[in-house]
């Protein structure tokens, strides 16, 4: 070797030797067909969501007429098949004895009422493709939300 040159590192070998096998990987992977996919049953996940009961302050129910109570959460979005678990709190202060339900109609046939400073878990599989409404029965129209079940 002459005085200018000098030897290749041990690191600049491991990077062309790496370099190498990358290029021989793609390589094998562009000349293989791609595997067909196979059908397989689609099973749903777990989904848990939280609701509080609400009071928004700037509706006037002596005013309008309507109450001033609302869900926290006012869409739940899931995938058909999943097992859904609603864990609802009414945050009304226990001496106001103020009731809420988590209440739904066909085909999701549910009704839980939960009373001041108390919670409920909800639990039900999204069995049906679509949009329905839940709602709290004491507190209707304000108190509703929409569960948006995806094919």
């Amino acid at each position: 070797m002459s005085a200018g040159a000098s030897r290749p590192s041990a690191l600049s070998i491991a990077a062309i030797a790496i370099a190498a096998v990358a290029i021989a990987v793609a390589s094998i992977s562009l000349t293989r067909p791609a595997p067909s996919p196979e059908p397989a049953e689609v099973e749903g996940q777990e989904r848990e969501f939280y609701i509080f009961s609400e009071v928004e302050e700037s509706i006037d129910e002596e005013a309008l007429g309507i109450p001033p109570d609302l869900f926290s959460l006012q869409e739940i979005v899931v995938d058909k098949g999943d097992r859904v678990t609603v864990y609802f709190y009414n945050l009304e202060p226990e001496e106001t004895q103020e009731k809420h339900s988590f209440t739904m109609y066909e085909p999701y046939e549910m009704h839980h009422d939960v009373e001041a400073g108390r919670s409920a878990v909800i639990t039900f599989e999204a069995n049906e493709a679509g949009i329905f409404e839940y709602q709290c029965i004491y507190h209707i129209p304000t108190m509703k939300g929409n569960l948006v079940v995806l094919e």
